[in-house]
């Protein structure tokens, strides 16, 4: 299992858990159907588990890994978004 980032040009980028990048492209298509565009313009990158993204609580920054995310959820489906990324 591994994470990637998978954004159309872009724009709406995810991270998603998933076991290889096409079927975290799959599954980003079947996220946003009704946005969809062309395929060729979507990315998929990989990501480290270890890579660090600033949630925001009340104002305050707070880092937290992709893999703490992922095994803070009430579910661990394969794939899944584990954060939206701006």
């Amino acid at each position: 299992m591994k994470y990637y980032k998978v954004s159309n040009r872009g724009f709406d980028s995810k991270v998603i858990v998933a076991y290889s990048g096409y079927e975290a492209l799959g599954y980003y298509l079947m996220e946003i159907d009704d946005q969809l565009g062309f395929v060729d313009d979507i990315d998929v990158e990989e990501v480290d588990a270890d890579e660090q993204v600033e949630i925001s609580y009340t104002g305050f920054p707070v880092y937290k890994t992709l893999k703490d995310l992922y095994q803070e959820k009430d579910f661990w489906e394969v794939p899944n978004v584990v954060v939206e990324v701006e």
